[in-house]
């Protein structure tokens, strides 16, 4: 079957958006099977962070919100995927206001609110922030009551000790605050000026600051896999006044994002319990985005219902992607072929 998608990114956040209600998948099977091609730099779409898959849904809500990654596994939630998803049904089928089931995987849908505010903006309702479920976390103890678990002794090489506030809105995210397990000397390193270096990201400073912050998520979701099962969204922020820069490692995807959605929700609530944000509207300065897009912002707002972030979401692009073009991620794990075979195939010598 040839699948249509539209491509979108929010600050950076990209995503292959496949409508079902359009053009419908058989199956999960087919539906991993197009994560692993569409994901595949080499021979997919790239560029991507997540396929989301948006079906027809009954009762609770109007879709089903799914979220594919590269190794074809479902997971849980997006907040700037949700902000594309508010996008994509605006273009698609008018409107102004959803409601989506999100994190089907726990056997616990959610109904999300996502809606639009005129050609430029999209908002999503992410509720209030809640305990890490304990599928996600090896605690010794009872939830937290205030939904916050307290990390510390996270040792990491060559950086030291770490701490953080652990917190769920959608996906597990540790907020490590400067002066809160974030010594201020690391935060230096990782919010680097780069304003010489707009569009042009590669110097020798960002390169360090890069790898510095690859280091701390990978090592902390590898070496503490008894704390964090599935992994663990790692948060790094500062405070000025009523603005957070932040910079995000994501599980799953096992990289530095250059934003997040969900992570802004989790800093929100932490950062409001250890005193360090007022109640008003916080503004989220994804830091890493800002070298590319020096006007990224996102807007978390605390409502009745919970915590709404404002963002503005981007079309791409649109197209078709042929049957053929992903047959090859169809077949099962014992006879499929990684993109490194097949570019080993290709190149190597007749013979």
């Amino acid at each position: 079957m040839d699948i249509q998608f539209a491509k979108y990114t929010s600050f950076g956040n990209t995503f292959i958006i496949v409508d079902e209600t359009r053009t419908p998948l058989a199956d999960d099977e087919q539906r991993a099977a197009f994560a692993r091609w569409a994901l595949n730099g080499d021979f997919g779409i790239g560029g991507t962070d997540n396929v989301l898959y948006l079906s027809a849904a009954e009762g609770r809500a109007d879709y089903l919100f799914r979220i594919f990654e590269v190794d074809g596994s479902e997971t849980l939630s997006c907040g700037n995927g949700l902000l594309s998803t508010a996008a994509a049904l605006r273009r698609a089928h008018g409107g102004d206001r959803w409601e989506v089931l999100t994190e089907l995987p726990t056997g616990r849908p959610r109904p999300v609110s996502v809606g639009t505010a005129g050609d430029d903006g999209a908002w999503v309702d992410m509720g209030r922030t809640r305990p890490v479920p304990a599928e996600l976390i090896n605690r010794s103890g009872p939830p937290p009551a205030d939904g916050i678990d307290h990390i510390t002794g996270l040792d990491v090489p060559g950086v030291g000790e770490l701490g953080g506030h652990l917190t769920f809105s959608g996906e597990p995210h540790l907020a490590l605050f400067q002066g809160h397990g974030l010594p201020p000397e690391l935060a230096e390193k990782l919010f680097i000026d780069a304003r010489g270096a707009i569009g042009e990201p590669d110097g020798a400073a960002i390169e360090e600051s890069v790898s510095l912050a690859h280091h701390i998520g990978s090592h902390v979701n590898r070496a503490y896999r008894d704390v964090f099962p599935q992994g663990v969204h790692l948060n790094f922020a500062r405070v000025e006044g009523d603005r957070v820069e932040y910079r995000t490692w994501e599980r799953a995807i096992n990289c530095e994002t250059l934003a997040c959605g969900s992570g802004t929700v989790a800093m929100a609530h932490v950062g409001r319990e250890l005193g360090l944000l007022p109640e008003g509207d916080i503004t989220f300065w994804p830091h890493r985005c800002r070298w590319y897009q020096p006007d990224a912002a996102l807007t978390v707002t605390n409502t009745e219902s919970g915590y709404v972030v404002t963002g503005q979401p981007r079309l791409v692009c649109v197209g078709t992607v042929p049957e053929t073009s992903y047959a090859w991620a169809t077949q099962t794990p014992s006879n499929r072929r990684t993109a490194k075979d097949l570019s080993h195939a290709l190149t190597a010598p007749a013979g």
